[in-house]
Protein backbone atom coordinates (compact mmCIF):
# COMPACT_ATOMS: atom_id res chain seq x y z
CA UNK A 1 0.00 0.00 0.00
CA UNK A 2 1.11 3.26 -0.77
CA UNK A 3 0.60 7.17 0.13
CA UNK A 4 -3.30 7.89 -0.67
CA UNK A 5 -3.94 11.34 -2.64
CA UNK A 6 -6.22 12.41 0.75
CA UNK A 7 -2.46 12.68 2.50
CA UNK A 8 -1.93 15.92 3.65
CA UNK A 9 0.83 18.23 3.15
CA UNK A 10 3.52 17.79 5.99
CA UNK A 11 4.84 20.94 7.84
CA UNK A 12 7.59 23.12 6.55
CA UNK A 13 9.40 23.44 9.60
CA UNK A 14 10.02 19.55 9.73
CA UNK A 15 12.28 19.24 6.44
CA UNK A 16 15.25 17.37 6.93
CA UNK A 17 18.03 15.83 5.34
CA UNK A 18 18.48 11.81 6.44
CA UNK A 19 21.93 11.45 4.28
CA UNK A 20 23.17 14.89 6.06
CA UNK A 21 22.47 13.31 9.81
CA UNK A 22 24.34 9.76 8.88
CA UNK A 23 20.83 8.02 8.63
CA UNK A 24 20.43 4.44 7.89
CA UNK A 25 17.45 2.02 8.22
CA UNK A 26 16.34 -0.52 10.43
CA UNK A 27 16.42 -3.91 9.25
CA UNK A 28 13.34 -5.93 9.46
CA UNK A 29 14.29 -8.29 11.77
CA UNK A 30 14.50 -5.26 14.42
CA UNK A 31 11.03 -4.98 14.09
CA UNK A 32 10.07 -8.65 14.55
CA UNK A 33 11.34 -8.26 18.15
CA UNK A 34 9.37 -7.98 21.53
CA UNK A 35 7.25 -5.37 21.13
CA UNK A 36 7.47 -3.66 24.40
CA UNK A 37 11.65 -3.52 23.73
CA UNK A 38 11.01 -2.03 19.66
CA UNK A 39 9.05 0.61 21.87
CA UNK A 40 11.84 1.13 24.27
CA UNK A 41 14.32 1.51 21.39
CA UNK A 42 12.02 3.78 18.60
CA UNK A 43 12.97 6.35 20.88
CA UNK A 44 15.51 8.35 19.18
CA UNK A 45 14.47 7.00 15.77
CA UNK A 46 12.49 9.54 13.23
CA UNK A 47 9.82 9.16 11.76
CA UNK A 48 10.32 10.44 8.03
CA UNK A 49 8.10 11.29 4.47
CA UNK A 50 9.32 12.58 1.50
CA UNK A 51 6.86 14.71 -0.26
CA UNK A 52 7.89 16.51 -3.50
CA UNK A 53 10.77 14.94 -3.00
CA UNK A 54 12.14 16.29 0.20
CA UNK A 55 12.43 14.50 3.01
CA UNK A 56 9.95 16.16 6.07
CA UNK A 57 10.79 14.03 9.51
CA UNK A 58 10.09 14.13 13.53
CA UNK A 59 12.64 12.63 16.25
CA UNK A 60 10.40 10.29 17.90
CA UNK A 61 10.23 10.92 21.87
CA UNK A 62 7.36 8.93 23.41
CA UNK A 63 5.80 5.74 22.54
CA UNK A 64 3.17 2.98 24.13
CA UNK A 65 3.35 -0.59 23.53
CA UNK A 66 0.18 -2.74 22.74
CA UNK A 67 0.51 -6.58 22.76
CA UNK A 68 -2.40 -8.02 20.46
CA UNK A 69 -5.12 -10.35 21.54
CA UNK A 70 -4.19 -10.68 25.64
CA UNK A 71 -4.47 -6.58 26.00
CA UNK A 72 -7.11 -5.35 26.82
CA UNK A 73 -6.32 -2.09 25.46
CA UNK A 74 -5.43 -3.22 22.07
CA UNK A 75 -7.34 -2.86 18.97
CA UNK A 76 -6.43 -6.44 18.53
CA UNK A 77 -7.65 -7.62 22.00
CA UNK A 78 -8.94 -10.67 21.65
CA UNK A 79 -7.40 -11.79 18.21
CA UNK A 80 -10.44 -9.10 16.33
CA UNK A 81 -9.87 -8.56 13.71
CA UNK A 82 -11.90 -6.01 10.79
CA UNK A 83 -10.35 -4.42 8.04
CA UNK A 84 -9.46 -1.49 10.14
CA UNK A 85 -7.55 -3.49 12.27
CA UNK A 86 -5.65 -5.78 9.77
CA UNK A 87 -2.81 -3.96 9.13
CA UNK A 88 -1.47 -5.21 12.38
CA UNK A 89 -1.09 -8.65 11.32
CA UNK A 90 0.95 -7.67 8.77
CA UNK A 91 4.92 -8.33 9.33
CA UNK A 92 6.70 -6.22 11.36
CA UNK A 93 8.05 -2.93 9.77
CA UNK A 94 4.38 -1.96 8.38
CA UNK A 95 2.07 0.92 9.72
CA UNK A 96 -1.02 1.00 11.40
CA UNK A 97 -2.83 4.07 11.22
CA UNK A 98 -6.41 4.62 12.66
CA UNK A 99 -8.73 7.62 13.52
CA UNK A 100 -9.73 8.57 16.80
CA UNK A 101 -13.04 10.46 16.75
CA UNK A 102 -13.41 10.42 13.09
CA UNK A 103 -11.29 12.88 12.83
CA UNK A 104 -7.46 12.57 14.54
CA UNK A 105 -5.02 10.11 12.94
CA UNK A 106 -2.54 8.02 14.78
CA UNK A 107 0.45 6.10 13.71
CA UNK A 108 1.83 2.79 15.09
CA UNK A 109 4.21 0.68 14.04
CA UNK A 110 3.67 -2.88 13.49
CA UNK A 111 5.54 -5.42 15.08
CA UNK A 112 6.25 -8.96 15.24
CA UNK A 113 5.81 -11.10 12.21
CA UNK A 114 2.85 -11.89 10.46
CA UNK A 115 -0.23 -12.72 12.36
CA UNK A 116 0.83 -11.57 15.47
CA UNK A 117 -0.87 -8.44 15.87
CA UNK A 118 0.89 -6.41 18.26
CA UNK A 119 1.98 -2.07 17.58
CA UNK A 120 3.65 0.58 18.94
CA UNK A 121 1.86 3.95 19.14
CA UNK A 122 4.29 6.81 18.04
CA UNK A 123 2.87 9.16 20.75
CA UNK A 124 5.04 12.37 19.90
CA UNK A 125 7.58 13.76 18.08
CA UNK A 126 10.70 16.64 17.98
CA UNK A 127 11.31 18.32 14.34
CA UNK A 128 14.21 19.61 13.44
CA UNK A 129 15.89 23.20 14.94
CA UNK A 130 12.98 26.00 14.35
CA UNK A 131 10.36 23.48 14.70
CA UNK A 132 7.51 25.83 16.90
CA UNK A 133 7.19 24.31 20.19
CA UNK A 134 4.45 21.43 21.13
CA UNK A 135 3.72 21.22 17.15
CA UNK A 136 4.34 17.06 17.56
CA UNK A 137 3.30 17.04 20.92
CA UNK A 138 0.82 14.25 20.85
CA UNK A 139 -0.33 11.24 18.55
CA UNK A 140 -2.82 13.20 16.52
CA UNK A 141 -0.02 16.01 16.02
CA UNK A 142 2.52 13.76 15.18
CA UNK A 143 0.74 12.38 12.25
CA UNK A 144 -1.23 15.62 11.32
CA UNK A 145 2.43 17.34 11.48
CA UNK A 146 3.87 15.35 8.61
CA UNK A 147 0.59 14.65 6.91
CA UNK A 148 0.39 11.19 7.55
CA UNK A 149 -3.62 9.93 7.15
CA UNK A 150 -5.23 6.07 7.76
CA UNK A 151 -4.61 6.24 3.91
CA UNK A 152 -1.03 4.90 5.01
CA UNK A 153 -2.51 2.42 6.86
CA UNK A 154 -0.44 -1.03 5.63
CA UNK A 155 2.32 1.01 4.11
CA UNK A 156 5.35 -1.20 4.56
CA UNK A 157 8.42 1.04 5.84
CA UNK A 158 11.36 -1.01 4.30
CA UNK A 159 9.40 -0.55 0.80
CA UNK A 160 11.61 2.39 -0.27
CA UNK A 161 9.08 4.20 -0.21
CA UNK A 162 7.97 7.75 0.98
CA UNK A 163 7.15 6.71 4.58
CA UNK A 164 10.43 5.60 6.63
CA UNK A 165 11.97 5.08 10.28
CA UNK A 166 15.58 6.24 9.85
CA UNK A 167 18.39 6.16 12.85
CA UNK A 168 22.07 7.16 13.64
CA UNK A 169 23.30 4.45 15.73
CA UNK A 170 22.63 6.67 19.21
CA UNK A 171 19.68 5.83 21.87
CA UNK A 172 17.77 8.17 24.11
CA UNK A 173 19.67 9.02 27.25
CA UNK A 174 17.47 8.71 30.17
CA UNK A 175 13.98 6.96 29.70
CA UNK A 176 11.21 6.96 31.43
CA UNK A 177 7.87 4.31 31.56
CA UNK A 178 4.24 4.79 33.34
CA UNK A 179 1.11 3.12 32.46
CA UNK A 180 -0.35 4.22 28.56
CA UNK A 181 -2.70 7.39 28.61
CA UNK A 182 -6.31 7.35 27.88
CA UNK A 183 -6.89 3.17 28.58
CA UNK A 184 -8.86 3.49 31.66
CA UNK A 185 -11.26 1.13 30.19
CA UNK A 186 -8.35 -1.54 29.69
CA UNK A 187 -9.07 -3.28 33.59
CA UNK A 188 -5.64 -4.47 34.90
CA UNK A 189 -3.95 -3.84 31.47
CA UNK A 190 -4.70 -0.29 32.34
CA UNK A 191 -2.07 -0.21 34.82
CA UNK A 192 0.83 -2.09 32.66
CA UNK A 193 3.90 0.14 32.08
CA UNK A 194 3.84 0.32 28.48
CA UNK A 195 4.46 4.20 27.87
CA UNK A 196 8.05 5.03 27.43
CA UNK A 197 9.17 8.63 26.97
CA UNK A 198 12.12 11.07 26.77
CA UNK A 199 12.78 12.13 30.13
CA UNK A 200 14.56 15.28 28.65
CA UNK A 201 12.19 16.38 25.96
CA UNK A 202 9.96 19.46 26.01
CA UNK A 203 7.17 17.68 23.63
CA UNK A 204 6.35 14.77 25.55
CA UNK A 205 2.43 14.47 25.63
CA UNK A 206 1.57 13.79 28.96
CA UNK A 207 3.51 13.50 32.57
CA UNK A 208 7.02 12.95 32.45
CA UNK A 209 7.68 13.14 36.23
CA UNK A 210 6.22 9.97 37.07
CA UNK A 211 8.00 6.81 38.37
CA UNK A 212 9.82 4.40 36.19
CA UNK A 213 7.70 1.30 36.60
CA UNK A 214 8.52 -2.65 36.53
CA UNK A 215 6.56 -4.37 34.23
CA UNK A 216 4.59 -6.58 36.48
CA UNK A 217 2.50 -9.09 33.88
Amino acid sequence: MTMGTNSAIPHQSLRFDPDALDMTEFPRSFFRRDTVSIAHRLLGAWLARRYRGRWYGARIVETEAYLGKGDAAAHSRGGRRTPRVEPMYMDGGHLYVFLVYGMHHCTNVVTRISGIAEAVLLRAGEGPPGTPARLLSGPAKLSAGLGITVDSSGTDLLASGDLRLFHNGSECGTVGTSPRIGVDYAGEAAAWPLRFFDMHSTEVSGPVKLKNFEPNF
